[in-house]
C-alpha cells in the first residue's frame, strides 16, 4: 500500500471517529500533543481538546450520516471534505435536519495525527434573522 493510500485511510478513520464521538478510535489515531489550529475558545490543548471537540460535535449532531471524500494526499498531509446530514437538537424545538460540510487538513507523523485545521459551513446557534451579505437589510430565515 502506498504512503498516500495509508494517509487517506487514516484521514477517513479520523474524520469518521471525530464526527461519531468515537474517542477510543481517536485515541489510537491522534498524538497526545496534537495541534488543533481551529480550536474553539477555551478548548484544551492536545488530545484532551480533540476528545472534547469530538464529544461536543457528537452530542450536538447525534445520528449523523457522513460522507468523506479525500481530495488530495501529498506526503504526510491530507485534504479531506466531509458532508454530514444530521438532526441538530435545539433547546426548545424538535430536531431540525441540517447539512454540514467540513473541510479538513490533516497532517500525520507515522500513523498519528499531529496537526489539523478545520472549517465548517454551519453555525450551531441559528439567529432568527439572517443578514443577506449582498444587501444591507435583513431577510427572514
Amino acid at each position: 500500500m502506498t504512503r498516500e493510500r495509508v494517509r487517506t485511510s487514516l484521514a477517513d478513520s479520523v474524520v469518521r471517529a471525530l464526527v461519531a464521538g468515537d474517542v477510543l478510535t481517536l485515541q489510537r489515531l491522534v498524538s497526545s500533543d496534537v495541534v488543533d489550529h481551529s480550536a474553539q475558545p477555551g478548548q484544551p490543548a492536545g488530545w484532551a481538546g480533540v476528545r472534547e471537540r469530538a464529544m461536543t460535535l457528537c452530542s450536538a449532531m447525534p445520528d449523523s450520516e457522513i460522507s468523506v471524500d479525500v481530495l488530495s494526499a501529498v506526503g504526510d498531509t491530507v485534504l479531506a471534505r466531509a458532508e454530514l446530514t444530521a438532526a441538530h437538537r435545539e433547546q426548545s424545538a424538535a430536531p431540525a435536519p441540517h447539512r454540514l460540510t467540513v473541510a479538513l487538513v490533516l497532517r500525520f507523523a507515522g500513523d498519528l495525527l499531529v496537526e489539523m485545521w478545520t472549517s465548517a459551513d454551519l453555525v450551531l446557534d441559528r439567529p432568527s434573522v439572517l443578514v443577506d451579505q449582498r444587501t444591507t437589510g435583513p431577510r427572514a430565515s
